[in-house]
Parts: structure tokens; sequence; C-alpha cells
């Protein structure tokens, strides 16, 4: 007979992590699955940017920032606290560089976004993911978490006394048995879709190819700022990325949604551009990153018998670390409750389903809406509205979706085609987007 568990959590990252490292303090017998060797090696395209959720103006309708939960950084000498508001936090001893505004840039370099570092706190942080995830790690493990690395988890079953969950390792497939499970391996969970519960979740989108340079020695950009870049003459599906790492570096990040244009012809032809090629004048690849991501219908309700679904797993795309953390520690309190008897369960899908964005009907299109300016517009056009917009704080789309009428005395030709589109009423689905483009 296989060895019984109290809680399988099938995915290393960020929630998986701290779900084992809870469910191991709290006393149960815990098992952590993940595909990687080096649990806490980063080689994913991802952001490892800690976001203060509301900090930032514009962000609950950016299609980006979508964790609602007020999380707060405390800073130390050594160690630096994510503290949440169900009375938790996650200790990180690593560097933090503060996030103070979020630029949008045109195709000749103007600028909406109010550059104020110094005069109001920062809406997130920069961290180092590598040392975060090693942090979780660390604390699961001496919490008593078995790990298990270089092992997949293929699918799970729920049973009368618990779940069976197939894994496969470098010894071949085994099913193993526990009282409860966590589904936290990701954007194309394999637990989730062998659960059945995919069957309501249709692709909203084609899947998007996202690749990440990291690089070193480029000059002349803003400082402590997320940047993104608006050239569809570049990529005419969604803004180009750029944004701090730690150690002075930086990552530009691209993700187009079609197979027919290939994310680093994007980053190298946006890296040659006459605006932005002195920037990247005497920078340095030195590492590539890559992901597949599919957007889909977020899961209604994150419980499948006695699977919790977790993070990535049952988002529209995804929860951001800080949403995934709160996914990990909350989905354990809630199982803990349904052991004892308690409606853990209820509990937990209801906060699911305040705390992100993703939950709301209009979110897709309000995401379908950040995208518009790259499918629907020239360079030449992009350039008039930001010009229009210099020095607004929030997001571009936006703010431009939300004062069209400003655009029609000088420019009633590019007025009617945006209004012909709904961009002022949330008219646009991706599905628009990606066919426009």
């Amino acid at each position: 007979m296989s060895k019984k568990y109290d809680l399988i959590v099938v995915g290393g990252g960020p929630g998986g992590l701290t779900a084992a490292k809870t469910a191991a303090e709290d006393g149960l017998k815990v098992l952590l699955i993940e595909r990687k060797k080096d649990i806490s090696e980063v080689n994913r395209s991802c952001g490892q940017t800690f976001f203060l959720a509301g900090k930032y103006k514009g962000a609950t309708e950016s299609g980006i920032y979508c964790y609602r939960d007020p999380v707060k950084v405390e800073i130390g000498p050594v160690t630096n606290r994510f503290i949440y508001p169900q009375g938790f936090a996650i200790e990180y001893k690593g560097p933090l560089l503060p996030y103070y505004n979020n630029f949008h840039y045109s195709p000749s370099g103007y600028r909406i976004g109010k550059y104020e570092m110094g005069n109001e706190e920062p809406y997130g942080f920069c961290y180092h993911k590598d040392t975060f995830l090693a942090g979780l790690l660390s604390a699961a493990e001496k919490a008593g978490a078995e790990v298990w690395p270089q092992t997949i988890g293929l699918r799970a079953e729920n049973t009368k006394q618990g779940v069976k969950v197939t894994v496969r390792g470098n010894s071949g497939e085994t099913t193993l048995e526990a009282r409860n499970a966590i589904a936290a391996d990701g954007n194309n969970s394999r637990i989730v879709d062998s659960l059945g519960v995919n069957k309501e979740r249709p692709p909203l989108a084609p899947p998007m190819k996202i690749v990440g340079y990291m690089m070193e020695g480029v000059e002349g950009h803003p400082r402590n700022c997320w940047i993104t870049f608006c050239i569809p003459s570049v990529n005419r599906q969604t803004d180009i990325g750029m944004y701090m790492l730690a150690g002075d570096r930086m990552m530009v990040l691209a993700g187009p949604l079609s197979g027919n244009l290939e994310p680093k012809t994007v980053i190298e032809k946006f890296m040659k551009h006459p605006t932005y090629a002195p920037w990247f004048r005497n920078a340095r690849l030195y590492k590539e990153t890559a992901c597949t991501t599919q957007i889909r219908a977020p899961v209604k309700e994150p419980v499948a018998g006695n699977v919790v679904i977790i993070g990535d797993a049952g988002a529209a795309y995804e929860t951001l670390i800080q949403g995934a953390v709160g996914c990990g520690y909350l989905a354990v309190k809630a199982i803990e409750k349904e052991l004892n008897g308690q409606a853990g369960y209820a509990e937990y899908i209801k906060w699911w389903q305040n705390a992100f964005e993703f939950n709301d009907p209009t979110f897709m299109k309000t995401t379908a809406r950040y995208m518009f300016m790259n499918s629907l517009c020239t360079d030449e056009e992009v350039d008039y509205l930001y010009t229009l917009f210099q020095g607004r704080v929030g997001v571009s789309q936006i703010i431009i979706a939300r004062n069209l009428e400003l655009v029609k005395e000088g420019r009633p030709d590019l007025y009617q085609k945006l209004k012909a589109k709904g961009i002022d009423r949330l008219g646009l689905n991706l599905t628009d987007v990606w066919k426009e483009s």
C-alpha cells in the first residue's frame, strides 16, 4: 500500500510552497511535488514584482493588477516581511527595489505617467524570486514537509477516502493517496484538466508565448518604474514590457498572441527601434526566459471534491505573486476547517471570487481594451493620442478610452475608428483584438 498523506501539493511555485509550509507548520503530513530539479530556480518569464494592491492609480482597471487584498511590506535590516490582512506574513531575505510609477511610451517617445519618486509611497517592489522561493522551500522542509523534485503531477481522482494523485518521476509513474490535494501547477495545470474543470473554461484567445531578455547595461531609461511600449509596427498584438531586476538589471518582455510572430523577433526589433536603440547601445543579454500562457475563463468555484485549486491553475491567466501566496495560505486553512467539520471550502470560494478582479464580468473586455491601440492604430496615431494625454497618471489605454471625446476635434477620423470599435464602452473582446491584429 502506498504511503498516505494528509495533503499532497502539486506545484512548487509561490502558492504551492506557501501551502506546503503552512500545512507542515500546522502539523499535517505533507508531500510537495515539483517538476523542476532546482525548485527555487526561475526560468520562466516572470515580472518578479510584488504589487501592493490599490497603490497605483488605474491599477484596478489595467487588466494586470488584479489582486485586491491590501498587502503591506515591512522592511527590516536583514529580513523583510510581506504582511497579509488575514493575519499572516511571509519572510523574505533579499533585495527590494521600489516602484513609484508605470510609464507608457509611444513609438516616438511620448509618455503617459508622472514620475514622482520620493513624493509618494511605492505601489510595489521588485524582489528576487529565486531568493523568495528558496526561503519558502527551506521553511517548508524545516517544518517537516516531504519534497519530491523532478516529479510531474499527471492527474487527480477523488475517492470516498480522499484523493489519488498520479505522478511521474525518474523511476516512472506511481499513484499516491491523501486526504486532500492542492492543484498549484500553474496556468496549464494537468491536475485541473484531469478533474474536468476546464470543460467550463473555454480558451478566450490563442496561447501566448512569452519571452523575456534579462539585460545588463541598459541606459537612459527612467528608474524605479514599470515601462510599457505601444509600438504597433513592432508588435500588433500587445505592448512590450520593461522592468527592473535585482542587481541593476532589466527585463525586456514580449508575448504575441499569434504563433505567426516570434517573441524574440519582437524584442530584437524593439531594441533596434530608432527611438529606443540608444538605451541598448551597451546592453548585454545574460539570460533568456520563456513561458506559454493560455487565457481562459477563470474557475468559478476553485474546489473540486477533495482538491483545492490555487493560483494560476484557476486564474484567467495569473494571480500574481501576492495572489498566489494568499491562495496557498487560505487553501490550507480551508482544508483544515473541513477536516474539523467546518465549512472551510465555502469560505475559500467566497474569498477567491472577491479577491481577484478576473472574476468580474467585465474583466476580459477590460483586458481587450488594454490591447486596443496595438491592433487598431498606426504608430503615428499612437503618437498623436499620447501627445494629448502626456503627464497624466494612469493606464494609457484607459485614459484614452475614458476621454475619447477629446480626440474628436483634432482627429475625427481616428475618433470614429475607435468609437466604432466600442473603446469607450467596453465593446471589445479578446477575440476581436486577435482578429484585428
